[in-house]
């Protein structure tokens, strides 16, 4: 017992030893080593641009393949119609949205597009083996005009993109099968509207881009008069079209994304 008091006692005496004889640090200001001089071939900061004032300016051409059909509220035979005469000019404005999203561009411009949908009329009755049919495209040529909040994320040379908004369609010209009915095509409105929504990639080659995207528009308004099927019933017909489409815009203005090499 009386040799483990000895031991502790002596630890006890060196490590006071050690704190005793521990030398001071120098607080002195470090800043006082340097003069003006010290930092004269350091590079030059480089100016970070505030993305709130972010400005460009795109306008490009865009073709699509659309994927066409209607949609009704009572049985109809029908099914999609292909189309790949979809094209025209836009107009793409990025900014900032409240001066605080700087993740924010509007879209619009004029497009041809061809909708329409593939009608079918059985030539046997129902449950009949091998049943024969034939099939017509019932087919209109528009003009529409979009309005789209276009959402985006840069990163690296690519964009991604986020649509959503409408749009305004007029009927230019149309081309009937005549299996369906006169009594019904006969009643389809010139004017159309409806909601737009989808997505896709931007590939940055400065002052060029292009977009790749995928979008689905649903016309609100009817393409034939509700009683035109039936005439104490009321049938709703909507059009829609899933547009794959490919565009080659051009940045015509606007402040730059990237900080210019000084």
């Amino acid at each position: 017992m009386k040799q483990i008091k000895k031991i502790l006692l002596l630890i006890c005496l060196v490590c006071s030893w050690h704190i005793l004889s521990a030398q001071i640090v120098d607080t002195t200001d470090i800043m006082k080593e340097f003069d003006e001089f010290s930092f004269r071939n350091a590079r030059p900061v480089k100016p970070i641009q505030d993305s709130t004032k972010i400005r460009e300016h795109l306008i490009g051409l865009k073709w699509g393949y659309g994927i066409n059909t209607f949609t009704l509220s009572q049985d109809f035979n029908k099914k999609a119609m292909l189309s790949g005469k979809n094209y025209g000019i836009y107009y793409t404005y990025y900014h900032s949205l409240w001066n605080s999203i700087p993740l924010f561009g509007i879209e619009t411009g004029v497009q041809f597009n061809e909708i329409g949908y593939t009608a079918i009329r059985y030539l046997d009755p129902p449950n009949t083996p091998n049943r024969r049919f034939e099939e017509g495209k019932d087919i209109f040529q528009t003009i529409t005009i979009p309005f789209i909040s276009q959402f985006r994320i840069d990163f690296w040379k690519m964009r991604l993109l986020l649509n959503i908004g409408g749009f305004a369609s007029y009927k230019l010209s149309h081309s009937f099968s005549g299996l369906v009915s006169d009594d019904i095509t006969k009643t389809y409105k010139d004017f159309g509207y409806g909601i737009s929504g989808g997505g896709g990639l931007a590939f940055i080659f400065r002052p060029f881009e292009i977009h790749i995207e995928a979008n689905y528009r649903y016309n609100l308004s009817n393409l034939y008069d509700k009683t035109s099927i039936y005439e104490n019933i009321w049938v709703s017909t909507h059009t829609t079209q899933l547009l794959i489409s490919a565009g080659m815009f051009i940045r015509i203005g606007g402040s730059r994304y990237k900080n210019s090499k000084k």
